[in-house]
């Protein structure tokens, strides 16, 4: 989705044999004030939801007391975000203070047309309201069975909602982080974000979009 941000070709020498630039949370163990200060000053930079941001280095930080081996960059989440949701701006949604879209966020049924593949209804239309297809849904695009093994808490508000980007974030970061991939390294970061969407053509947007954010976090 656009995102305002250029969408160049990436070269031979940083593709694929590189990860993205990540930037690192200026701050290993910020307060949550100056977790957002910062999300607040790269906003405008990046063209980013100041809240947007903040889930992504939140979920980056949790991951790195987690997942310490994965070297999760929130620059991944947020090219993943990018591409998923325009950062929870698809449709003429907007992310609220408390990281939550201002209305649900569905993706399409699954049901193999628009070059999707067949997922019939796995959870009776409790998460995604479609008792015939599954549908993904809130910010980063989640499948009902895929948010039931990972959904997460990011905010630590007691609940795990799909359409709240704190949530998502995070849940995204575990999934991406599943088995031993260490996403320093640009094999396993080329299959983590392969593991999220099957497809080249997503591969080399979601590594465009993180680079560049990196990129213009300095």
């Amino acid at each position: 989705m656009a995102d305002g941000l250029p969408d160049p070709e990436p070269t031979g020498a940083e593709w694929p044999s590189a990860s993205p630039n990540p930037t690192i949370i200026p701050d290993p163990n910020p307060s949550t004030a100056s977790l957002a200060a910062w999300a607040t000053r790269l906003s405008p930079k990046l063209d980013i939801p100041a809240v947007a941001i903040q889930a992504y280095g939140s979920a980056e930080l949790k991951l790195a007391q987690t997942r310490p081996s994965c070297h999760l960059a929130w620059t991944t989440l947020a090219g993943l975000g990018g591409i998923e949701s325009n950062h929870g701006r698809t449709g003429g949604t907007t992310l609220n203070p408390d990281g939550n879209t201002s209305k649900p966020i569905w993706g399409i049924p699954l049901d193999g047309t628009n070059n999707t593949q067949v997922i019939k209804d796995t959870d009776q239309g409790q998460q995604d309201l479609d008792r015939v297809y599954d549908r993904a849904m809130g910010p980063m695009q989640f499948i009902p069975t895929t948010w039931k093994t990972w959904g997460a808490d990011g905010n630590g508000d007691g609940d795990v909602n799909p359409h709240n980007i704190f949530d998502a974030a995070l849940a995204a970061g575990n999934y991406l982080c599943s088995g031993t991939r260490d996403l320093s390294n640009p094999a396993d970061w080329q299959n983590a974000v392969l593991s999220y969407n099957a497809v080249q053509i997503y591969l080399r947007d979601v590594f465009v979009k993180a680079d560049a954010y990196g990129k213009l976090s300095y």
